[in-house]
């Protein structure tokens, strides 16, 4: 099979068409891609201007891939919207995910479940309020329960619905 990968010898056998590990050889194209980026972004942008046809495709998949990744654009929104009030931190991109994990699929704060409302992503203390746009200030509700939330403080919201005292 030849020699094994010292950083990746779980994989001893997967091997790219040069034989090398495909890890290593991910990671060195990312690499070059990050020392590269203006070359990468020329040869996307030749391939786009190219012919009508290519632009054509790539706003076609790009549409796709926003249609089937609702959530990826919910996250840049709200990136938009903390950078326009000044609010720090940036959402990982991997945010609604984790938050469905971590709420069992349902409203934090009716405890709803999803599949049956959609959900939306509201920062806990709002941006208007002094919070900030990082994952620690993130949670899901159902629509019902983030309009009548508004840019409310947490406890005060809570207090009105008759959680806390």
């Amino acid at each position: 099979m030849g020699k094994v990968c010292e950083k990746h010898p779980e994989l001893h056998g997967q091997r790219d068409a040069y034989r090398c590990c495909v890890l290593c050889t991910k990671e060195r194209g990312a690499a070059w891609q990050k020392q590269n980026r203006e070359r990468v972004a020329a040869k996307s942008k030749k391939w786009r201007d190219a012919s009508e046809e290519n632009r054509i495709k790539a706003n076609a998949a790009t549409r796709a891939w926003y249609k089937a990744n609702p959530h990826y654009n919910k996250v840049k929104l709200h990136a938009r919207r903390a950078r326009l009030v000044g609010a720090g931190g940036k959402l990982s991109s991997g945010l609604f995910d984790k938050l469905m994990r971590l709420q069992r699929e349902k409203c934090a704060c009716c405890g709803v479940s999803f599949s049956q409302v959609k959900p939306n992503m509201d920062h806990i203390i709002p941006l208007s309020g002094g919070g900030s746009n990082t994952d620690m200030n993130m949670q899901l509700l159902c629509e019902k329960c983030n309009r009548s939330k508004k840019a409310k403080h947490p406890i005060a919201f809570m207090q009105e619905k008759g959680f806390l005292i």
